[in-house]
């Protein structure tokens, strides 16, 4: 199955977090690709001229994806689901016919509604805000722990 994550700017950047997501890619061995939509901002630049403009980079990647994708959204409305639910709805999205996924994480303002829009699932990690590197990693946690749950593996203890 083939992953893609799209994230507002590098992982690359912090060698803890590029070490964390490494270590899941890893473990998961599937086709997983994170794509950076780092857009350009100016100083002048509002939070809604932002979330446009990075809107409009996430729409061009989206563009590139197999028909046949699952568009997730982490955002903080989105349903909030037990690790156990989360991979009940991942296995129901392929039965759905969905042979690959892509996640999108937010910037600092939040994912614009062109990109909500298009979506099939809008998933929230909690009402909290968390800084996008760090939701790269939870997320990477959290399909490696799909996986393992639908494979009966201890590592996700019932």
């Amino acid at each position: 199955m083939a992953i893609t994550i799209l994230c507002p700017s590098s992982l690359n950047k912090d060698t803890v977090i590029k070490s964390l997501c490494d270590d899941y890619i890893k473990r998961i061995q599937d086709d997983i690709q994170i794509i950076e939509c780092a857009i350009k901002t100016k100083s002048k630049d509002t939070g809604d001229v932002i979330k446009q403009k990075q809107a409009e980079s996430v729409l061009k990647q989206i563009e590139k994806l197999p028909k046949n994708t699952a568009l997730i959204a982490l955002d903080e409305r989105g349903q909030k689901l037990s690790s156990t639910a989360l991979s009940k709805q991942l296995d129901k999205m392929e039965l759905q016919g969905f042979s690959s996924f892509c996640y999108i994480i937010g910037g600092a303002y939040g994912l614009g509604q062109t990109v909500l829009d298009k979506v099939d699932f809008k998933l929230s990690f909690g009402e909290m805000v968390w800084p996008h590197r760090l939701i790269a990693v939870m997320l990477l946690e959290q399909i490696y722990r799909a996986y393992q749950i639908r494979s009966g593996h201890p590592y996700h203890k019932y």
